[in-house]
């Protein structure tokens, strides 16, 4: 915790910033330092919605600067006059180093930085590894990117492809089909069965369509009320772990995740104990959230991490394994990286096999549907001819 305060100092008025695990803690050491103080509050330090592109590249010129020779006020003027949208944050980040303030603490105040980015720059203070731990963070920030983009990338092209093909399916049930039914009620010709569902089927068109909106706003209107209320979200997770495959992903991309986290934490000098406490905020399901919390409360009370694990139903039996043998050997930072390596890479071929599958499956469903439609309309010729 940071807290904000003012005092006096041998006669003189002073003011600073001050980190202490509680307000108590905090006057113990201004105390300790003789002052007497007038007011102590604690300075909100929660970052807000993390800019991840802004992160990667803040880190990014941070680590070639200070690897280039220039100190850390400097390295961080530099960034804030050429940074437009955190211009300001990044100068009042440089004025607090100046005045006294570890870069850790500076950082934390800007609002732009996430519990764990600034626990692991503590930590490279203390140990006087910045360089390294910012070779590290950036490694981290770059594959939660490139993992971001492989699930956009899951989701947005079979949209893409399933929109086109409800889009050219409405053209011609809209447009193409009408024009043949005018052409066929002009005749007394008794149409066949197909053709005649075909037609009712494009009468109804726009109350399909109409249907099918309102139901898709109605179901968006429950997830954003759903999401909201505990027991409903646990709900819904629980219903989508159980989906084939898409169940699998999501559990995968959790575990990615948190152990990913995991292991910067841990390789960057953070406690386990810590770095289970930074993790529970990875997760996006309450499932993972509160299996992660649970863990860190069991660790912290003594138990092996294998064992906290084990106690809840999950994560895969592998994982707690690997995990164990890492716990024995004490390579458990090891462990933590093989476990991200490998459900990273069994992610992006799970996602690659799922787009390559999914896009002929569309097309095969549309050129089907197709299909009927033209057979219905040539059955509905041949009738025409065989009454001519």
């Amino acid at each position: 915790m940071i807290f904000s305060y003012k005092g006096l100092y041998k006669g003189s008025l002073v003011e600073g910033l001050l980190e202490a695990e509680n307000k108590a803690s905090a006057l113990s050491k201004l105390k300790a330092q003789g002052i007497k103080v007038l007011s102590l509050k604690e300075v909100s330090s929660k970052a807000s919605r993390i800019d991840t592109k802004f992160l990667e590249r803040f880190t990014s010129n941070l680590f070639q600067l200070l690897k280039s020779g220039l100190t850390v006020d400097k390295a961080i003027l530099f960034i804030a006059e050429r940074e437009k949208k955190h211009h300001e944050k990044l100068l009042k980040v440089y004025e607090e180093i100046r005045s006294g303030s570890t870069l850790s603490m500076a950082l934390r105040l800007s609002n732009l930085f996430p519990d764990f980015y600034v626990q692991m720059i503590r930590s490279a203070e203390e140990s006087g590894s910045l360089e390294e731990t910012l070779s590290l963070i950036l490694d981290f920030i770059k594959e939660e990117n490139e993992l971001k983009s492989s699930i956009l990338t899951a989701m947005i092209y079979p949209s893409f492809v399933f929109g086109v093909s409800v889009f050219s399916l409405l053209v011609i049930s809209s447009y193409v089909v009408p024009k043949f039914k005018l052409v066929f009620q002009s005749t007394d010709i008794k149409l066949p069965l197909l053709t005649r569902l075909m037609f009712s089927l494009t009468d109804a068109i726009n109350y399909i369509i109409i249907g099918a909106l309102i139901s898709l706003l109605i179901l968006f209107a429950y997830l954003r009320y759903a999401i909201k209320i505990r027991k409903h979200r646990l709900r819904l997770e629980s219903i989508l772990y159980k989906i084939p495959f898409l169940g699998k992903l999501l559990l995968d991309t959790e575990i990615i995740r948190t152990f990913q986290t995991l292991y910067t934490l841990v390789k960057g000098g953070v406690a386990l104990n810590h770095a289970l406490e930074l993790a529970t905020d990875v997760p996006t399901t309450l499932r993972m959230r509160d299996a992660i919390k649970a863990i860190h409360s069991d660790v912290v009370k003594g138990a092996s991490l294998s064992k906290a694990m084990k106690l809840r139903s999950v994560f895969p039996e592998m994982v707690i394994e690997i995990v164990s043998v890492g716990e024995q050997t004490g390579e458990l930072t090891g462990a933590f990286y093989q476990i991200y390596t490998t459900y990273n890479e069994e992610f992006k071929a799970s996602v690659k096999r799922f787009i390559s599958l999914l896009e002929p499956a569309i097309i095969l469903i549309m050129g089907l549907v197709v299909g009927l439609i033209v057979f219905s309309m040539i059955l509905a010729v041949f009738s025409l001819s065989e009454g001519l």
